[in-house]
């Protein structure tokens, strides 16, 4: 299977994907719709008018993240499933992904309902309800995200550590990994609460840039070994 996916085209079609992946990702991140609202009401009827692109942006996610999976499970093949690093890598992005994909479902398509649901109602018994519904799926997005990215994190770390053993860009790009990896979990485990939104969009884009630093190293003609 490792002489098959070594092969010029399959290695090419796998670095093909990497960089759809990572352009996609790109896009989503510059599509999403900012926080906006002082008040309950105001939040309530943010979300609700962003509900068909917070759609869009958060269920485009899950799809790249089902496509990257796909993608890694061919990168591991690869690279030889058997060590011991590149199965680590392979199973932290599952988790990772898995744990992404439900913030990404809660974030983009539970909350938005509940805004749809509650938006321009008055009542205080109603308002609370809604705010009650908002900080469960807050409370819970927020665990949800930094354990995502740190699994991710570990996965970026580990395939890192196999490319970094190469020679030349292979080299250049696994250091490039191996550190942005360690800045994912710094910043995931020491950020401050009221930074932490635009801190994980940092760091999805990190990712986002390591999927496309991964298609010249599938261009590299010359043996895993």
């Amino acid at each position: 299977m490792i002489a098959e996916m070594s092969a010029a085209p399959a290695r090419r079609g796998l670095a093909i994907a990497f960089a759809l992946c990572g352009v996609a990702t790109l896009l989503l991140l510059s599509s999403h719709p900012a926080g906006g609202g002082a008040t309950l009401a105001d939040i309530l009827k943010h979300e609700a008018q962003n509900q068909r692109v917070d759609g869009l942006v958060h269920g485009g996610m899950v799809v790249v993240l089902t496509a990257l999976i796909v993608c890694f499970v061919l990168l591991a093949r690869l690279l030889g499933q058997g060590k011991v690093r590149v199965t680590t890598g392979l199973v932290s992005f599952c988790v990772g992904s898995g744990a992404l994909m439900a913030s990404m479902l809660l974030d983009g398509f539970a909350t938005p309902a509940i805004a749809v649901r509650f938006a321009g109602v008055e009542l205080p018994a109603d308002l609370a309800i809604a705010k009650t519904s908002l900080i469960l799926l807050g409370t819970v997005i927020r665990f949800l995200m930094p354990m995502g990215l740190l699994f991710q994190a570990v996965a970026m770390l580990a395939f890192s550590a196999v490319i970094v053993t190469g020679a030349g860009l292979r080299r250049i790009i696994g250091v490039f990994g191996v550190a942005a990896a360690l800045s994912i979990v710094g910043a995931t485990l020491a950020v401050p609460a009221p930074m932490a939104g635009h801190v994980m969009l940092g760091c999805i884009l990190l990712l986002a840039i390591w999927y496309l630093t991964l298609t010249p190293v599938l261009l590299d003609g010359r043996s895993w070994g």
